[in-house]
């Protein structure tokens, strides 16, 4: 089994590479740090030992079994974080909440400034939801501050102070159509899905993909900043400013509209300076 070693030796090494290219590709968050030093007896002591072997030349049978060792649990703590094994240190921390339980008498502004993805949903509740996007960012924990009193009352979503291995790419929100909401947003790289509900004259920025679905209902949205957006055949917009729109859409006096038969149900102004780029919804999808 000696005669292993310089293999088992490549292997360890190379499963500490990937583990790094993984952190670089977007797939595993550094805090797996954290589990390492939460699990130390089983994972820094015998790494030292490991280290001081190589260091004095003393290749053994215990080396080549602390090898095989350290090769198994360097792959067990990576892929447990991937599937988001609730024992790690990554995922004591909460990150998830709700509150479904908002006025529906009432409107809400939305706010939202961050410098991370934001994937916006619909579901058919009186409130939201909101957790992180377990992927490895610069953003930290969500949390909610609301407004009890005036009108529209407000949803303000902010960052908490995290700690810099514990950070992520962004989050996930869903907003329920059960209320009446109006949007300020601003988020990177955002995927945003607006269908299925009632909104007051809203405003997005930053870059993206926005989807605008049939059964949206929203009289005018504002847009600053780089996106794709694709609009519902059966939605009926007129689209103000420099933008691409397809080649069925009609250049007219007010702007592009992608149905010239009918009164436009939605006005999009798309803010000078902004690169925005408009497609039809794909049959079928």
């Amino acid at each position: 089994m000696i005669k292993y070693e310089s293999s088992l030796k490549i292997l360890l090494f190379a499963i500490i590479a990937v583990q790094i290219a993984l952190y670089f590709f977007g797939y595993l968050r550094p805090s797996i740090i954290y589990d390492y030093f939460d699990y130390f007896p089983f994972t820094i002591i015998p790494g030292i030992i490991y280290a001081y072997l190589i260091f004095k030349k003393n290749i053994s049978r215990f080396y080549v079994y602390l090898s095989i060792y350290l090769s198994a649990t360097f792959l067990f703590f990576p892929i447990a974080q991937i599937f988001d094994a609730n024992f790690l240190t990554t995922y004591s921390f909460s990150s998830y909440f709700e509150n479904k339980n908002l006025n529906r008498d009432s409107e809400y502004l939305l706010v939202i400034d961050t410098d991370g993805v934001l994937n916006l949903n619909i579901f058919n509740e009186a409130g939201y939801t909101v957790d992180i996007i377990d992927k490895p960012g610069n953003i930290g924990y969500p949390e909610a501050v609301e407004t009890l009193i005036g009108e529209p009352k407000s949803v303000f979503l902010r960052e908490i102070e995290t700690s810099n291995l514990l950070k992520v790419a962004g989050w996930n929100l869903n907003i329920g159509n059960q209320i009446v909401w109006k949007l300020n947003l601003i988020s990177f790289n955002s995927n945003i899905n607006l269908n299925n509900i009632e909104l007051k004259n809203s405003e997005i920025s930053g870059t993206g993909n926005i989807f605008l679905g049939k059964d949206l209902n929203l009289k005018e949205l504002k847009i600053n900043g780089n996106f794709d957006i694709t609009v519902s055949k059966e939605l009926s917009v007129v689209v103000m400013g420099n933008v691409e729109a397809p080649p069925t859409w009609i250049d007219a006096t007010i702007g592009y509209l992608n149905q010239a038969d009918k009164v436009y149900e939605l006005k999009i102004i798309v803010e000078d300076g902004s690169n925005v780029n408009f497609f039809d919804e794909s049959e079928g999808s």
